[in-house]
């Protein structure tokens, strides 16, 4: 019933996303273009997890890195875009056993992220431009805790997760040239749930592994930054938050994917192309 409610809020907002662009017919003043973007992006990435009683279980932060691309259109009253972006990086674990014994370790991370849009808009004489966006997007990531030692030097087993969500996206946009070659722009949204999964396997004894499916919740992203001449930067924020999985049977344990929180603020740079 939870996803259902999520598929026609997100069927709604689309529509109400176009209805507006179809009646603006020739007042919108669109410049006709096709844009692609290559970018380099550090990350700074925060994970958490919590126990039912809200205590904290453990965090990983560190850095990752990126390469993205996005492609944009505006030969339409609707434009689109879609994009990718691929990330890596190597972070710090510090957390606890299942016996409440304090551990640190290193975790890989190898991911991508992927998204498509439907752009309304309308620019102004000015050059103002005020869109919206809704549509689909995606994150699918590789989380591999290496095996450790607790302070007494006893080993504990690593873990490796492999990652998958899938939501809908909408929010406000816009973009304003403060001069000849230079704009600067902005835009948030939101990300509405829709599934998420986590196929783990823990290395246990008689318990090789358990599909996890941690309800997502809503959780927001943003950005802001400019464009100069084919070059350009921007600040980034973009999130995830997922609620307590329900307990699975795999061998004589049962698991479940704790409350989890992802927040990632991240620093680009990309190079234009335009035809």
């Amino acid at each position: 019933m939870k996803l259902e409610k999520h598929m026609r809020f997100l069927l709604v907002i689309i529509c109400a996303s176009l209805i507006p662009a179809s009646g603006i017919g020739a007042e919108a003043a669109f410049e006709n273009f096709r844009r692609v973007d290559f970018g380099i992006q550090i990350q700074d990435y925060k994970w958490k997890e919590y126990a039912d009683n809200g205590n904290q279980l453990l965090a990983e932060t560190g850095n990752f890195y990126g390469l993205t691309c996005d492609l944009e259109s505006t030969k339409n009253i609707v434009g689109w875009r879609s994009g990718m972006n691929l990330f890596f990086g190597e972070v710090d674990y510090s957390g606890r056993t299942w016996t409440d014994i304090p551990v640190t370790t290193d975790v890989l991370y190898v991911g991508t992220k992927l998204y498509v849009d439907a752009v309304p808009g309308f620019r102004f004489d000015s050059g103002l431009w005020l869109k919206a966006f809704a549509g689909l997007g995606g994150e699918f990531w590789l989380r591999d805790l290496d095996d450790t030692k607790t302070a007494d030097g006893d080993s504990v087993n690593g873990a490796r997760e492999w990652w998958g969500c899938l939501y809908g996206r909408m929010g406000l946009g816009v973009e304003y040239p403060v001069a000849e070659e230079v704009v600067i722009f902005a835009e948030g949204g939101v990300k509405l749930p829709i599934y998420a999964r986590n196929e783990a396997n823990f290395f246990v004894s008689g318990s090789p592994s358990a599909g996890l499916e941690p309800e997502m919740d809503f959780s927001g992203f943003g950005n802001v930054g400019l464009r100069w001449k084919q070059w350009g930067a921007k600040v980034s924020y973009d999130a995830l938050r997922f609620d307590r999985s329900d307990v699975v049977s795999s061998g004589m344990v049962s698991l479940y994917q704790p409350e989890s929180q992802a927040d990632v603020y991240s620093i680009e740079t990309f190079w234009s192309k335009t035809f």
